[in-house]
């Protein structure tokens, strides 16, 4: 919203206070029922004062605000949304990652991230691309990481420790969640969550969920572990 041009921010708030618009080249004004979710990195009050932003328009938008931190302050979400987006894109480039080099992660985690999510997820991109052997390395990395500020490697790997712990708790929520709404049933718990029963398997015994928790047990299911 912070690069919407000013002839565009007055007829957006036309259409909030009016909640009607005329259409393109239309002589019959039409009713607006909807809701705005508006997004910016640019400080907002600044561009107040530089007359860049309607002032009116922001009180009008700013109804309730949520502030997202900086990539860099969530440390915590570079190794889930690191996996995310290697699992996406060797999906679109139909590349197996069978590896990834012991100091990739400590390498991500001290850069600073000044494009924050979509710079991560270009950086995945690319290192997916380059993995034609299925290995990625940092040398893939689009920065070079000898200029980045070093981390005492004793706390980077309590950090990890404690990053993979806080991964495998969101994953174990996710799952028992999903086996709650589907009454235990562990076939329409994998279909819910887009993966095979048999990875559910593996998932909920890598997270020590038991099987037989609810009330879909391993007597009535027949991929369940003997």
């Amino acid at each position: 919203i912070g690069e919407m041009p000013l002839d565009m921010q007055v007829k957006l708030l036309r259409v909030l206070q009016e909640k009607a618009y005329y259409p393109v080249g239309g002589t019959k004004k039409m009713e607006a029922d909807f809701r705005v979710v508006a997004a910016t990195n640019r400080d907002l009050a600044s561009l107040i004062a530089e007359g860049k932003f309607r002032e009116d328009l922001y009180y009008r938008l700013n109804v309730f605000s949520l502030t997202i931190p900086p990539l860099r302050e969530r440390k915590e979400d570079i190794i889930e949304l690191f996996q995310f987006f290697l699992y996406e894109f060797s999906m679109q480039y139909n590349r197996p990652i069978q590896a990834i080099s012991p100091n990739l992660m400590h390498h991500l985690l001290d850069y600073h991230w000044p494009g924050n999510i979509r710079e991560l997820r270009n950086t995945v991109e690319r290192m997916v691309v380059f993995a034609t052997d299925g290995m990625i390395n940092e040398e893939y990395l689009p920065f070079s990481p000898a200029t980045q500020p070093k981390t005492n490697p004793a706390l980077l790997g309590s950090d990890l420790l404690q990053l993979r712990e806080e991964r495998d708790q969101h994953d174990r929520n996710v799952i028992q969640h999903a086996l709650e709404l589907e009454n235990g049933n562990k076939q329409a718990a994998a279909k819910r969550l887009g993966i095979s029963r048999k990875t559910l398997y593996n998932r909920m015994h890598k997270l020590n969920i038991p099987i037989s928790q609810n009330k879909t047990s391993s007597n009535c299911d027949p991929d369940a572990p003997s």
